[in-house]
């Protein structure tokens, strides 16, 4: 997001009024969807009512401690920045297999037997930096938007079993919420776009109370304060091989929720942050820490699998506020919501033409994200076409219309997922794509000055297999060279750094990385000296990184783990 249109970064701190206010909004959009798959299972499983009171309580608790975890970032977990936890719709149909199979005791310990996909995942995520990259998470952020377009729809229309005069109405009070956000965002000032989702939500509520649309059937039977029946469900310690379907269910929905929480935590990094040049892995591998323990703590206490949300990042980029104290007022709000049912009851009853018009919005700004983070690099011709096709996938899959009968019905909610088929068709692709073989040299290397001429010497030898011609080879050696280094200038201090250095021929020209087992500053960070007469020994070694930078594209530092990755391009 560009300085202008972020009103407050991360790391800034607005009014406590501003950050209560947008803190409500938050909460209000996806408080729905935080109870989403126990207010389902409790439509159609037949389940006590004292432990589907303990098991929503326990989603709310969970939503509120996990939300302020990622907005903190204490001692590595969390992302620390604006992301709330809640239900994941992906999990939906395995979970009601295993409450129907065993109750929530079955639905918790195929949660504890999955989640270690997630840790896995995220410890070795420096393995997929080259296939897990902002253009896939900007095609499952396109995706998760495809699919949130029915859902808002079905919400405005009323299901869709409206008379023609009951149609027009819910057509108007959906236009009265979306309208005047739209304006807003489009034509409003710092202050409108700000203020914009309370203007269009006072709207919607007085075009629903004035025809007649609000009620507050939940909240008038809710009490104002409570607790839930003490009625943990327990584990299933009793396993056989008719877990083992369920099992494989909940691990590809793990995978799918990964994945998917990749492309959020990339997203949220880009519209947090003035001024935003990269994505930061380690970011990322601290949010999905801390969806992990999520996770766990979910199965523990025996209710519904959370995840990240999404769905109320572009009021972020709407409103221009990416504060964490909004993600640390709204799990305070959710804490308080966990013991005060007539306030989460009030939520709930928003109606569903308000809610759907909001949505529309969501959807729009979700686009404008998505495309942001599928363009941040230059897309290749492979990697372009690897985006198409899995936006394509998902497409159809969407779409539920395709080879009826073919799907499985037990694997039909997972298939059927624009968000996972699209996601996993561009984690297969990319993966295919960097796995299969192509004409490299490499080598590692001492990261002291003694062993460029090493590495020189290799470069030289791959010059044939390469197919390097003269002017390509002086450009890549040059490249190498003064990077080589900068970076053995960096650890010189340390006697057991290494860099690894491998080339690569591909359809775009000569891709380099190096990598060093230590964290270095950004390469992109350099600043030339004022006069090189005056200027000092660390500013004239800077002057390598101006011919660096005049012959290298396409140039990315990446840390992950403690791991520097830093690669380019020659042509």
């Amino acid at each position: 997001m560009k300085s202008d249109s972020l009103r407050y970064s991360v790391d800034e701190k607005p009014s406590l009024a501003l950050c209560a206010a947008l803190a409500l909004v938050h909460v209000t959009i996806i408080f729905d969807g935080i109870l989403f798959i126990p207010n389902v299972i409790a439509k159609t499983v037949s389940v006590p009512a004292e432990t589907m009171q303990f098991v929503s309580f326990g989603m709310i608790l969970i939503a509120a401690a996990f939300t302020y975890l990622q907005s903190r970032r204490t001692l590595g977990i969390g992302a620390g920045f604006i992301l709330f936890t809640g239900s994941y719709s992906a999990f939906l149909i395995c979970s009601l297999d295993a409450v129907r199979m065993g109750g929530f005791a079955t639905l918790a310990t195929m949660t504890l037997l999955t989640v270690p996909l997630v840790f896995l995942y995220t410890y070795f995520i420096r393995f997929f930096r080259h296939i897990i990259t902002p253009d896939v998470g900007g095609v499952v952020i396109l995706l998760i938007a495809v699919s949130m377009v029915p859902i808002a729809l079905d919400l405005w229309s009323g299901g869709g079993n409206a008379t023609p005069i009951e149609t027009r109405i819910l057509f108007g009070i959906g236009l009265a919420t979306a309208l005047p956000m739209t304006l807003c965002m489009l034509f409003g000032n710092a202050l409108l776009k700000m203020w914009g989702p309370l203007i269009s939500m006072a709207c919607g509520y007085g075009a629903a109370a004035a025809t007649g649309h609000l009620h507050f059937t939940h909240c008038a039977a809710a009490p104002w304060f409570g607790l839930p029946p003490l009625a943990w469900p327990g584990l299933e310690l009793d396993l056989s091989s008719a877990h083992v379907p369920l099992g494989i269910a909940f691990g590809i929905a793990m995978l799918i929720s990964v994945i998917e929480n990749t492309g959020n935590l990339m997203l949220v990094q880009q519209i947090s942050k003035r001024d935003f040049r990269r994505v930061s892995y380690n970011v990322i591998q601290s949010g999905l820490y801390c969806d992990g323990l999520s996770k766990v703590a979910a199965g523990l206490m025996g209710t519904s699998v959370p995840s990240v949300y999404c769905d109320n990042l572009p009021l972020v980029e709407m409103t221009g506020v990416a504060s964490r104290r909004v993600g640390i007022m709204g799990a305070a709000l959710l804490f308080v919501l966990a013991f005060m049912p007539k306030a989460g009851a009030f939520i709930l009853d928003m109606p569903g033409p308000v809610m759907g018009g909001f949505l529309v919005v969501m959807v729009a700004l979700l686009f404008h994200a998505g495309i942001g983070l599928v363009t941040m690099n230059r897309l290749s011709n492979q990697h372009g076409i690897i985006c198409g096709l899995a936006l394509a996938a998902g497409l159809v899959a969407q779409s539920g219309t395709y080879f009826p009968g073919l799907v499985p019905d037990s694997l039909g909610p997972l298939l059927n997922n624009s968000v996972a088929v699209g996601g996993f068709t561009a984690f297969g692709l990319s993966a295919v794509a960097w796995l299969l073989p192509k004409r490299s040299i490499g080598g590692t290397y001492p990261a002291r000055m003694e062993a460029l001429g090493e590495m020189k010497r290799m470069l030289e030898a791959g010059r044939s297999r390469l197919g390097l011609s003269k002017r390509s080879f002086n450009m890549l050696s040059l490249c190498c060279e003064e990077l080589f280094c900068h970076m053995a200038e960096e650890h010189k201090d340390f006697d057991d750094s290494y860099l690894t250095l491998r080339t690569t021929r591909g359809e775009d020209g000569y891709f380099t990385e190096i990598v060093c087992g230590r964290q270095m500053d950004d390469i992109n960070n350099f600043a030339l000296p004022e006069g090189l007469i005056n200027a000092n020994p660390d500013d004239l070694r800077q002057l390598g990184m101006v011919l660096f930078a005049g012959y290298a594209r396409d140039v990315k530092h990446v840390e992950i783990s403690g791991y520097s990755f830093i690669s380019f391009y020659t042509s």
